[in-house]
């Protein structure tokens, strides 16, 4: 019998309990939740680093580049808004919702994205090299493109 240490999904979900553990602690000095910031962290990136050619972003779209479900974003958006982090506004489709940043929201995306850097590099840092490979591997678990960075190598 195969014990849980050789099974890659529970490796995966262990892994990722670890990771969530240290980024809540990260996550709860701003009072966000971690669905909060994935959205905020998509729309500062489809806003501010134009990853975006629209004028602007539908609340359906922001769940879709996120990953996250519809619904959920909606709930979620509704909470960032209450913290003055977004600005929801409708659009000339009446089913349609923009949202955009407000200044406190870039700040705060802003100021944890450095912090992440260090989360990551903490966590991560046992891959050494492998790390490129490693979110090659899971782009491909989400049936994402896999964006592999070059790494350092040796000339022959």
């Amino acid at each position: 019998m195969r014990s849980p240490d050789d099974h890659p999904g529970i490796l995966l979900w262990r892994a990722s309990n670890s990771w969530q553990r240290t980024v809540r602690t990260v996550l709860k000095e701003q009072r966000l939740t971690q669905s909060q910031y994935i959205l905020l962290l998509g729309l500062y990136c489809l806003e501010v680093r134009k990853e975006i050619k629209q004028s602007y972003i539908t609340q359906q779209y922001l769940s879709a580049y996120c990953g996250c479900d519809t619904a959920m974003a909606s709930q979620v958006l509704r909470q960032l808004e209450a913290k003055h982090f977004i600005k929801r506004s409708s659009v000339e489709d009446a089913r349609s919702v923009s949202v955009r940043l407000t200044k406190e929201g870039a700040e705060v995306v802003s100021v944890l994205e450095d912090n992440f850097v260090e989360v990551n590099k903490s966590f991560f840092s046992s891959l050494g090299e492998n790390i490129e490979m490693f979110k090659a591997a899971l782009q491909i678990l989400l049936n994402l493109t896999p964006r592999i960075k070059s790494t350092k190598r040796l000339d022959t």
